[in-house]
This record gives structure tokens, sequence and C-alpha cells, in this order.
């Protein structure tokens, strides 16, 4: 028998992720996870949804004194506005990743782990550099150095916050 299709794991998810699959069932969503990004991407969003949506009824009950058990015909009525719920918070998910993308490509260059550390770094060094200096400039006879050290960080770190602080002072 061949393996199912990115569609209809898909609409296994939700139960995957409640845990309400037969264990069949499971191990065949897992197997196909294991090889298909794009599914694992959909479960994260997914689970993700879940988790916000359990934090949503969470602070909604803290709010009440008395909770009443429901009928069991609003209980089928809420487990399917539970998945037109989740359903619509994946489309949410997916459409806003894939327009936040298109946008981000076209506008940003892509930065690799290295460049963002590096700027990350270099911010913290600028930052205690001007914190340093701004203590210095309390005291009497430091103005020259002061004015080294603000220019140290504008030459040395341009790109900082810290620099584009004292840039703004400058002016």
């Amino acid at each position: 028998m061949m393996g199912k299709t990115c569609e209809d794991i898909q609409e296994m998810l939700v139960d995957y992720a409640d845990g309400e699959l037969s264990p069949e069932q499971s191990s065949e969503v897992t197997g196909h996870l294991g090889q298909c990004e794009n599914c694992r991407r959909l479960l994260e969003a997914l689970q993700k949804s879940l988790e916000l949506a359990g934090v949503i009824w969470e602070d909604g009950l803290a709010e009440e004194h008395v909770v009443k058990m429901p009928d069991r015909k609003k209980a089928i009525r809420i487990h399917w506005l539970r998945y037109a719920a989740v359903a619509a918070s994946i489309l949410i998910v997916v459409t806003t990743s894939i327009v936040w993308n298109s946008f981000r490509k076209q506008k940003e260059p892509q930065l690799s782990y290295e460049q963002i550390e590096r700027s990350i770094a270099d911010s913290a060094k600028a930052a205690r550099l001007l914190a340093a200096t701004e203590l210095l400039s309390d005291y009497p006879d430091t103005k020259d150095i002061v004015e080294q050290q603000y220019q140290y960080i504008v030459k040395t770190y341009p790109e900082t916050p810290s620099a584009a602080k004292i840039k703004l002072k400058n002016q």
C-alpha cells in the first residue's frame, strides 16, 4: 500500500495533535512528518494555535465563578467549532507566513547566523562602551576622553543603536 499524500496527512493533523488517532494512523502520520518538512511546519503552527487557544480558553474560564457542564448537543457543536477555529488559525498563520516571507525576501537581504550573532555582539560592545563613557562624562577634565570614546564608538560600530544615539546627541 502506498503512503498517504500530504493532503491526506494534513487532514489528520488536528486529531494527531490531540492524540485522537489510532496507533496505526498515528505512526503513519509520524513517519510522514519525519520525511516532510512542510507538514512538520504545518503541525508546529497548529500546535502553537492550539496552545494559544488553550491560553485564551483558560483565561475566559478563570474569570467565571461557576462553570456549568455543557449538555451533549452543545459539546458536539463546540467540538466542531473548535475544528473551525483551528482551521481558521492555521489559515491565518499560513497566509501571514507567506505574505511575511514574500515581503522579507523582496526588501531584506538574507543574513547568516554568523552575521546576526556578530551584529548582536557589536551592539552589546558598543552599549557597554557608551555606558562607561557616559559615566566618565560626569567627572571634570574628561571631556577629551569622552569625545574620543564617542568617535571610536561611531567609527567602530556605526550600525549600532549606541552609534545612532551618539550621532543624535552631536547634532
